[in-house]
């Protein structure tokens, strides 16, 4: 295929960061005088961004059942999930089996590596610097602003631009149709990793390239 780049997801592909997630979810939850939500809950709503994840969790555990929360107590969600989830967001997070072994292949192969997420970035980057420090990155990219959160490419095409190759000979490797779709915007080659939070029909139906069931995998195609 002679891939020129590689850029991951970060939750649900390279890190399994569900457990700190619903933590620090349920504690901003119990902040605000709401019912906690489960682990699998959080594994649906997650990868849009804070802001729509903070509104899905508002709308479930309302009082008076699904509504739509108003934007003041979304942003104080927001502010409490992320006060919290800072001092907590490595308690149970770790890497995927076989991404260590993955980003190792890549690096010696000369592969060009990225990080593009929806989690906010004063989150990504630590994150990256904590668990994957060991590797080279070209660009490491969290949320910023909500007009670029993906599936939008525009980060995506900055990225690919970082590493001089082109779109066509890039992938971008991620665990929700999300990803899939700002790869599809972006022009780069799609994989699906079906070892993270959504399953694979999901990443099938949003028009995957290819569909892996551990990271390993995809080292046949490279």
């Amino acid at each position: 295929m002679g891939i020129q780049g590689a850029i991951f997801d970060l939750d649900g592909t390279l890190a399994n960061t569900l457990p700190d997630l619903t933590e620090a979810m349920n504690h901003a939850l119990g902040t605000l005088g709401r019912s906690p939500c489960s682990q699998e809950e959080v594994r649906r709503w997650v990868g849009e961004g804070l802001p729509t994840l903070c509104r899905r969790a508002l709308s479930r555990s309302s009082p008076g059942g699904f509504d739509v929360p108003d934007d003041a107590m979304a942003i104080r969600m927001a502010q409490v999930f992320t006060a919290y989830y800072s001092d907590h967001r490595l308690g149970k997070t770790r890497p995927y089996e076989g991404i260590p072994e993955l980003l190792d292949e890549l690096a010696r192969r000369g592969i060009p590596m990225a990080v593009l997420s929806n989690k906010p970035h004063e989150h990504t980057r630590p994150m990256v610097e904590a668990l994957f420090s060991r590797w080279l990155w070209v660009a490491v990219e969290g949320y910023r602003a909500e007009e670029y959160r993906k599936p939008d490419p525009r980060t995506a095409l900055e990225i690919i631009a970082r590493m001089g190759g082109q779109a066509s000979r890039i992938m971008l490797v991620g665990d929700s149709a999300t990803d899939i779709q700002t790869g599809r915007n972006a022009g780069v080659v799609t994989v699906g990793a079906a070892w993270g939070f959504r399953d694979r029909p999901e990443l099938v139906d949003a028009g995957a390239d290819l569909v892996i069931d551990h990271p390993l995998d995809l080292v046949r195609y490279l």
